[in-house]
């Protein structure tokens, strides 16, 4: 626990500082990518991760993850999260810091609404909305 709260302090930190940098410097957290998802992806947390995304992320990003929520702030365009294209890390330990601190006006943290395990739950959610990673040796 106390390597996750330090581990989660540096991500802070780097996200305030690539909070202010152009989207072109925004390209991931390396920090971040070291937390492991310690939620196993099964069905049930899946599902868990559906109805707390259901409640809390399609009003924005839309009832499929397409970025199509019609309660974006600020008429931002919110991230389709079923594509491969993530401006701030696609690593579950860079996503959970997003989901956990936000990373703009437009996208508020939830550290004060969502438990962690409710955070990597709704990240199991994405994970099975999103294109699958390719297996080595499959075409």
């Amino acid at each position: 626990m106390a390597r996750t709260v330090t581990l989660l302090l540096a991500c802070l930190a780097a996200a305030v500082i690539n909070v202010g940098a152009p989207a072109s410097a925004r390209q991931g957290n390396a920090e971040a990518k070291k937390i492991k998802n310690p939620v196993p992806s099964d069905a049930a947390s899946i599902e868990e991760g559906r109805k707390i995304y259901a409640r809390n992320c399609a009003s924005c990003h839309g009832p499929g993850g397409k970025g199509d929520g019609s309660m974006a702030l600020g008429g931002s365009t919110p991230a389709d999260l079923t594509d491969d294209k993530w401006d701030h890390g696609s690593s579950d330990g860079e996503i959970f810091v997003v989901i956990l601190d936000g990373v703009s006006a437009d996208m508020e943290g939830y550290k004060d609404k969502l438990s962690e395990k409710q955070i990597w739950q709704v990240i199991n959610y994405i994970r099975s909305l999103g294109p699958k990673p390719e297996k080595k040796g499959m075409p």
